[in-house]
């Protein structure tokens, strides 16, 4: 190995290290100020979906279009979006945290609402686990993706196991690039050409939805998200919703 080489790869890991550091003390701020302002999941217009409205127009119309069983999370986070799915659509919220912290207030947060079902596991296991129940597997299932941060990034992963094993489902992806529109916030890693867009199209037969509202629109920048479906007459019932916009390869 060139000491040009192994510098880069130093770096990386240093690069890493520094980020999941920053990851830390921004979740332990984050934390401390939750437990103090809202120890306790508080339903309004603000939290979930990161405060976007056009992404809870998103939520909302898809509900309108759909009648779903379950309704499926990873990335529990502080709890927020998953207070909002609940208490919106009436629909029971099976949702997955890695973070032990994070975990533990979340589930304080959420003790409350019966209808939440949190799970202190990594979300391709906790995919894989729900896999297995043909309960939930051959029901109509809304899946918000959200446990893409650190350095272990699960999302492709994630798409695979619900597009293997999920005979309807819609996702939401959160953080994403959304074409045409670089106003929109997003990961490094939420892009299409990150999770391969073209095999996820022509294994799973996927296609993808993007917000048709302009993020000049919000009232702070906005992240971006993407909606995907299978290519079929459930899916393409997401033709059907106005604040989204098909996109074709």
């Amino acid at each position: 190995m060139n000491r040009k080489m192994g510098g880069g790869i130093v770096r990386r890991i240093f690069d890493h290290y520094l980020r999941d550091m920053l990851n830390r003390v921004n979740d332990l701020e984050t934390s401390i100020r939750v437990l103090v302002d809202s120890p306790l999941y508080v339903h309004d217009d603000i939290v979930g979906f990161n405060g976007v409205r056009g992404r809870k127009k998103i939520f909302n119309e898809i509900l309108n279009t759909y009648s779903f069983h379950h309704i499926i999370e990873t990335g529990t986070y502080l709890g927020d979006t998953s207070g909002y799915m609940t208490t919106t659509s009436g629909v029971p919220v099976l949702t997955c945290e890695l973070n032990q912290s994070l975990y533990r207030i979340a589930k304080m947060r959420l003790k409350h609402i019966s209808s939440i079902s949190l799970h202190n596991m990594d979300s391709r296991a906790f995919l894989m686990h729900l896999s297995n129940n043909t309960g939930i597997t051959k029901k109509c299932c809304f899946i918000y993706l959200d446990a893409h941060w650190g350095k272990d990034i699960p999302l492709r992963e994630e798409i695979m196991i619900i597009a293997s094993n999920w005979d309807e489902f819609v996702i939401m992806i959160d953080d994403f690039k959304v074409p045409g529109d670089d106003g929109y916030a997003h990961d490094n890693y939420g892009t299409l050409e990150y999770i391969n867009m073209p095999h996820l199209r022509r294994q799973y037969n996927l296609r993808a939805y993007f917000p048709s509202m302009p993020s000049t629109e919000e009232p702070t920048q906005p992240t971006g998200c993407v909606v995907m479906a299978k290519k079929n007459s459930f899916g393409e019932r997401l033709d059907e919703v106005m604040s989204l916009r098909r996109y074709d390869l």
